[in-house]
């Protein structure tokens, strides 16, 4: 199905390209087109969307106001539109989902073998944005959603949250690291972290523990939002990392690093998919999460219980 573009499609393209003239670019339009369709739309809301200058455009106060709705309906165009053609037997598309490490490495293989079956030609794009910076891109639609851990305290109203399954957090350091065989939290006092993010539920855990056991606040520094990068970091350095349990044998290990033997627990956020609370997902995306609620659920299973 093919729609007329509409005008909030045109100013994102402007936004997103810093100029009319690279958005027309962009959007195989003319720059007359360009620039009509925006002066059409300004004139429609009343009100001067960019400041125009030799070095480009930028937004306005009132550009900036109208930009998260205008990502918002553009997603829910985008998205209707394809749920139609899928309803109607069309088996193409687009997604984008944020995965966190434990299902962007245990999930992933699974839920693609299956999901790819039935919808072969669906175009997938997997992001590694970590938590909380994942939420504001559930919620403008550039996310179809996430499966990361998230927390029950304080959640927006606005999203939802459905558990997957309970993890379990384990330290890890480089083979040979002089705190390889500590055997409590306390004994890791003073050593330096890489995490995810500050505000990830990761970081929130080993901080709360910390807390619990009368020990200082652990010290980190360096954020690494991608598995990959953590984990080379940690095999690499002193540095101590903090991975779902669940990957250690299957993963970690082979990256050359090795659990540290604590025998605080630190339990981590239940792993949920998060997605926005008044949207609606085509068949294709349905399926998708799914196959990662299907995936999770095994994987509980098949992990013991420590």
């Amino acid at each position: 199905m093919a729609m007329r573009l509409n005008p909030l499609r045109i100013f994102l393209a402007i936004v997103d390209t810093g100029s009319q003239h690279a958005a027309a670019r962009m959007l195989g339009l003319t720059q007359p087109a360009v620039t009509k369709a925006l002066q059409r739309l300004e004139a429609e809301l009343d009100v001067r969307l960019f400041e125009r200058s030799v070095h480009g455009a930028t937004l306005t106060e009132y550009g900036q106001a109208l930009l998260s709705h205008a990502r918002l309906i553009d997603s829910e165009l985008k998205t209707s539109i394809e749920a139609l053609d899928q309803i109607k037997g069309a088996r193409k598309g687009s997604i984008s989902v944020a995965l966190s490490h434990l299902p962007g490495t245990l999930l992933l293989p699974t839920v693609l073998a299956s999901f790819r079956k039935k919808w072969p030609d669906i175009s997938l794009r997997i992001a590694a944005s970590a938590y909380p910076f994942l939420l504001p891109q559930v919620r403008e639609g550039s996310l179809d959603f996430a499966v990361a851990p998230a927390p029950k305290e304080d959640w927006p109203e606005d999203l939802v949250r459905e558990p997957l399954m309970a993890t379990a957090l384990s330290p890890v350091v480089r083979r040979g690291h002089p705190l390889a065989e500590a055997s409590r939290l306390k004994d890791l006092s003073g050593a330096e972290w890489v995490l995810p993010t500050q505000e990830s539920a990761t970081a929130q855990a080993l901080y709360a523990a910390a807390s619990q056991l009368g020990m200082p606040r652990p010290v980190c520094l360096l954020t690494c939002e991608t598995f990959t990068a953590m984990i080379m970091t940690v095999a690499s350095s002193d540095l101590i990392g903090l991975i779902p349990s669940e990957m250690v044998k299957s993963i970690a290990t082979l990256a050359g690093v090795a659990e540290v033997p604590i025998e605080d627990r630190l339990e981590s956020a239940e792993l949920c998919l998060i997605r926005r609370r008044t949207g609606v997902f085509t068949p294709a995306a349905a399926a998708l999460a799914a196959s990662f609620g299907s995936a999770a659920r095994n994987l509980s299973r098949a992990t013991p219980p420590e």
